[in-house]
């Protein structure tokens, strides 16, 4: 790294999940607006920065947006004691100049199909961590299909036709479908709003 090389600096976030964290660098690592997802070294063939993060012992699944990885272990080890084995790998790696992953590798994982299961990861996403929240008010969400990458939802009850229907998709239920499974493209809100109670597409 040359004197008019900007330092890199990387910062850490708990998670909800006492298995995951956050860091959060101070340049951007992918162009992409993409969670891309890798399970081991071999779904990066050639990245050295991904071989490197999962010769972390207990390291078992690395997501990258942007300049934010989320990175998930398996082991006892308390998140300062990993942290101090990532940041200097994360650091060296990026500032060595050398692509995380090139182009047409992201392209092929952006493309790739989703996985059989999920559907059942899905459903099981709606059933304890949404629908909960929205019995509430009287509201409910059910997937209607997947076609590619894309997943279908349709609202009901209290959220068929009501104001709050957009904050919800995007914030809540798009949010934790995209969380749990980053290969999904779009969710799409397949409810016919118009025939709600409180129809605001009219």
């Amino acid at each position: 790294m040359t004197d008019t090389t900007p330092e890199i600096r990387i910062r850490g976030e708990f998670t909800p999940d006492p298995n995951s964290c956050r860091f959060i660098v101070s340049q951007e690592v992918f162009p992409d607006d993409w969670t891309f997802q890798f399970k081991s070294p071999e779904d990066a063939p050639g990245s050295a920065l991904i071989a490197a993060i999962f010769a972390v012992e207990g390291i078992v699944d690395v997501k990258i947006l942007k300049d934010t990885f989320t990175i998930t272990k398996n082991s006892p080890e308390p998140w300062p004691k990993v942290a101090a084995k990532l940041i200097p790998i994360l650091k060296a790696q990026i500032s060595g100049g050398e692509r995380v992953l090139d182009e047409s590798k992201r392209e092929t994982l952006k493309n790739a199909p989703l996985d059989a299961n999920v559907t059942e990861i899905i459903e099981k996403i709606l059933a304890e961590n949404i629908n909960p929240a929205l019995a509430s008010h009287g509201g409910w969400v059910k997937l209607t299909r997947i076609e590619g990458q894309d997943v279908f939802v349709e609202m009901g009850g209290g959220c068929q036709g009501c104001a709050s229907s957009r904050a919800t998709m995007k914030f809540g239920i798009e949010r934790a479908i995209k969380d749990a499974v980053p290969s999904v493209r779009n969710v799409i809100d397949a409810t016919d709003h118009e025939a709600g109670d409180n129809p605001y597409y009219q």
